[in-house]
């Protein structure tokens, strides 16, 4: 995986535990936390390093969160099981 692609990875992956972790139902949340995603680190060691903790906190939600829990996935409610069911599809 290159760099570029690894970024892109960690943000997504950021963006859907934020989105879970905090509760967001409305685009203007979906918003904040797009908002709020860290700046790409310096150098691969760095970036993978956000990778890991990116895949464990989106981990660390879904097996927290039930599937019936709303939440908002692509610019409409939705709940926690569609966001998990878009990252089985990704």
């Amino acid at each position: 995986m290159t760099d570029d692609e690894l970024w892109e990875e960690t943000r997504t992956w950021l963006f859907w535990a934020g989105i879970l972790a905090n509760g967001v139902t409305t685009d203007e949340g979906a918003a904040a936390v797009e908002a709020a995603l860290p700046t790409r680190p310096s150098g691969r060691a760095a970036l993978e390093r956000l990778h890991q903790l990116a895949s464990d906190e989106l981990t660390g939600m879904l097996a927290l969160l039930s599937d019936d829990e709303p939440r908002w996935a692509d610019g409409r409610a939705a709940t926690v099981g569609a966001i998990r069911a878009l990252l089985d599809r990704g």
